[in-house]
């Protein structure tokens, strides 16, 4: 065999192939082959197919709802639970004056089952104002807990409350969510 030293380095490219040994299934009769893998088959094992990531637009009209009327950002899978695996959140502002007061009703919350369980919390300083001002973008760390089985996954708040709009303002927003989830199957 050559020496591996001797060859000249070269950046890979997808289609670009590498020997290895495929192995036989479990409880056949077959002998291992020597087969080439390109990168992008490695690289397609690397990227797990199981982790995904969605985004939703929450409407004005959902923000003045979402203490009391949470919004389902994924839909229950029969036999599966979510794991959170991270969030992006960025408000986008479009009204005038002042914006939303969010002090009654706790942080936005994006859960499953219930909001005191495996959830991500989204603290006030970072929910929709609905005023003039730009919102700047939040990367939000899930908390650990439990989960139940075929559960969807909403956005509401913590305390159940919906936000309150300034006397004679009309805060306007939309709030686009970013979730990077992954599906697993339940024993």
């Amino acid at each position: 065999m050559a020496n591996t030293r001797s060859y000249p380095s070269a950046t890979a490219k997808s289609d670009d192939l590498i020997l290895g040994t495929s192995m036989p299934a479990a409880n056949s009769n077959d002998n291992p082959r020597t087969v080439n893998f390109s990168i992008g088959q490695i690289n397609g094992l690397a990227n797990s197919p199981d982790i995904a990531t969605a985004q939703v637009t929450i409407t004005n009209a959902q923000i003045q709802t979402l203490g009391t009327s949470p919004v389902e950002i994924l839909p229950a899978v029969t036999g599966y639970i979510y794991e959170i695996l991270g969030v992006t959140t960025q408000s986008i502002n479009s009204g005038g004056g002042s914006g939303y007061d969010w002090s009654a009703s706790g942080n936005g919350v994006i859960y499953g089952i219930q909001s005191n369980q495996h959830r991500v919390e989204i603290p006030n300083a970072n929910l929709p104002e609905g005023g003039a001002s730009i919102g700047v973008p939040y990367v939000a760390t899930p908390i650990a807990g439990s989960f139940r089985n075929g559960s969807g996954v909403k956005v509401g708040t913590t305390l159940g409350v919906n936000p309150s709009p300034p006397i004679g303002q009309t805060p306007v927003a939309q709030w686009i969510i970013n979730i990077t989830y992954r599906l697993i199957q339940a024993g």
